[in-house]
């Protein structure tokens, strides 16, 4: 059973949360400085719980600390998009694996109605809805894994692969291929078939994986590109 929160806990989490789902949702864009003061007045709170927040975003590789100077959005790199969905394939393959021994009937059941809901978006062209979707088809998978570790750390990492996709737009090609990767994947899945799962799987990931890095270098034009740390 879950503790309840605390009054003090359930005001850092919010404050946390909120400030996160700007980031997530490109209100903040990358690079822009954060003003504690600025985020308190914004939140309606003091600058303690934001302070709070803003070292939690820090640790996760949200925001970036430079000494003297701040907090800042952390800028995109290609580099980081490389070693994300290079610990996104090894992770979701592993939980992937793992779903095939463990998932029960109720989460198959809940990867149909998303695939149901997302072929729906993708129709109707729904861009945002259809990602959020996405996210909630592959943190499905993590969770059937059984594992809770597991599926803790694949959340994180899409609420980070979240930051990408608010630059620039997917095509509807590129949506439409994506939906019928998630048919494939689902129905290799229900039918535990382990090496067509991974094949998949892998074939998904490289092209999420090329297609942020074209957006990215196409919508900055170069502004928060590069290797820097």
């Amino acid at each position: 059973m879950t503790p309840e929160l605390t009054p003090k806990q359930h005001l850092n989490k919010s404050v946390y949360e909120k400030i996160k789902n700007e980031i997530i949702n490109f209100s903040l864009k990358p690079g822009q400085k954060l003003l504690d003061r600025h985020l308190a007045l914004q939140l309606g709170v003091s600058r303690t719980p934001v302070r709070e927040a803003l070292n939690r975003l820090v640790q996760e590789g949200f925001v970036r600390q430079t000494p003297g100077q701040g907090y800042f959005v952390k800028e995109v790199t290609i580099k980081d998009i490389e070693d994300l969905y290079e610990v996104r394939k090894a992770l979701e393959i592993l939980a992937a694996q793992m779903a095939v021994r463990n998932i029960n009937n109720n989460q198959i059941k809940r990867l149909s109605e998303i695939l149901e809901r997302h072929k729906e978006l993708v129709q109707n062209g729904s861009f945002r809805s259809s990602l959020l979707e996405e996210a909630d088809f592959h943190k499905t998978i993590a969770s059937g894994s059984g594992n809770h570790y597991l599926f803790k750390i694949m959340r994180t990492i899409f609420d980070q692969i979240s930051t990408y996709r608010g630059i620039g737009t997917l095509t509807l090609q590129r949506r439409k291929i994506a939906y019928q990767q998630h048919e494939e994947i689902f129905n290799s899945l229900k039918e535990k078939d382990t090496r067509r799962l991974n094949k998949i799987l892998e074939k998904h990931i490289s092209d999420a994986k090329r297609d942020a890095i074209e957006r990215v270098k196409k919508e900055t034009d170069m502004l928060y590109l590069g290797y820097h740390s």
